[in-house]
């Protein structure tokens, strides 16, 4: 039986939809837990003088921030189930400021650690609200459109905000970037406010026409399972080179660090563009019929799966860096597409909510993006771990999304 409350929310969102511009906010919420890391990068040899540690010790902030980002959305995503998507986006974005501001006068690291880990919770709301909010209005291959946009704005932002940092640190000290990401944390913060409705218990819709046009796909946990697994194997490829490449590029072959900032940018716009572009063409028509989000899954992990054995080729025949480079750029170009695309048909198969379905890919993800830098240390110190575990991943995945494969 329904409450007053439900029907009063139900009433309220019946009319929601989602418009360029909303996907554009949701684009801007979804990028504020990436930046928390990216931005700090430039800064943290300047925190780690500042507070007299070394800089392992610094990196520790790093670290609890991601894992504040892997336990936040276990929490907030069943809480959005119970109390709806804005009001948990809401305060968590206003913790975000107020835990940015408190991080430029966190006077030891103890406190910075203890601040950062909070900071990376309030941040993860962003993350699995996001998901959650595309999914309450829309379903299959707009929801992959949708998602595919969100997931490339999350890369394009590791590649860009470094340079936000070394901009801020111009005029500034390492303090400084947490009171910007603060002011970027209240504009992104009221411009929800104003836009971002209530989404809770409004009706997904999957094709053209209002809300309810089309029931919600049936739920089926192996499918549920399988593309997440699928979500969290691409980003534990991408990690993989992700992790190695300082090495790799710096060490090996030579690169200075801006010649390595500079690659790993470009290979990041790669991803991102890749993944805007297929958006563009999900639930298109095509001499081989309609390109839906499991033919876009597919066909990206065969990419990924071909471009991590022209990886590992090019590493066992050591050949020139600039085939390596040509082969990471074709092995981590469809990441995106793959991501945004398998995780819209993760939500639509499963028998959780949307909140909670969407925390349990994140959680997925974070924790298999976070093992893939020990596992390639544990398998060596040059490049061939990498590309080992690069090609490992891209083959579960494929294998992961031939098992739950939509059966016509």
């Amino acid at each position: 039986m329904s409450t007053p409350t439900d029907t009063t929310r139900r009433s309220d969102t019946a009319a929601v939809t989602l418009t360029a511009g909303l996907v554009a906010l949701l684009v801007l919420v979804s990028a504020m837990p990436p930046l928390g890391t990216a931005a700090y990068l430039a800064g943290l040899p300047m925190a780690a003088e500042d507070l007299g540690i070394t800089t392992g010790a610094a990196q520790l902030t790093l670290t609890v921030y991601i894992i504040g980002l892997a336990l936040g959305q276990i929490v907030i995503g069943p809480l959005s189930d119970r109390f709806g998507r804005r009001r948990p986006l809401l305060v968590g974005i206003l913790a975000f400021v107020l835990f940015s501001i408190s991080i430029s006068f966190a006077p030891t690291l103890e406190i910075m650690l203890v601040l950062r880990l909070f900071q990376g919770i309030a941040a993860s709301s962003g993350m699995v609200l996001g998901r959650a909010i595309v999914h309450d209005m829309v379903q299959g291959d707009r929801a992959a459109r949708a998602l595919n946009v969100i997931t490339a704005a999350g890369l394009i932002v590791p590649a860009l905000a470094p340079l936000l940092g070394s901009l801020i640190l111009a005029f500034g000290t390492w303090r400084t970037i947490f009171l910007v990401l603060a002011g970027l944390g209240a504009v992104v913060g009221v411009w929800s406010f104003i836009r971002i409705p209530e989404t809770h218990g409004v009706r997904a819709q999957s094709g053209p026409g209002g809300p309810g046009k089309r029931p919600a796909a049936t739920p089926n946990m192996l499918r549920f399972v399988m593309y997440t697994a699928v979500v969290s194997f691409s980003f534990m490829a991408m990690y993989s080179y992700v992790s190695s490449a300082p090495f790799v590029f710096q060490q090996l072959h030579g690169f200075t660090p801006a010649g390595y900032a500079t690659t790993g940018a470009v290979l990041s716009l790669i991803m991102a563009g890749v993944g805007i572009a297929g958006s563009r063409f999900i639930g298109r028509e095509t001499p081989l019929g309609t390109f839906t989000a499991a033919r876009a899954v597919g066909a990206g992990l065969v990419v990924l799966f071909f471009g991590a054995v022209l990886v590992l080729a090019t590493v066992l025949f050591e050949l020139h860096v600039a085939w390596y480079i040509a082969a990471l750029a074709v092995a981590v170009a469809p990441v995106a597409l793959i991501s945004g695309s398998a995780t819209a048909l993760a939500m639509d198969s499963s028998p959780l909510r949307g909140g909670a379905s969407s925390a349990v890919i994140g959680f997925s993800q974070s924790v298999l993006g976070a093992m893939a830098p020990p596992l390639v240390g544990i398998l060596g110190v040059d490049a061939r771990p990498m590309a080992v575990v690069f090609v490992g991943a891209a083959l579960l995945g494929l294998i992961a999304a031939w098992i739950g494969r939509p059966r016509v």
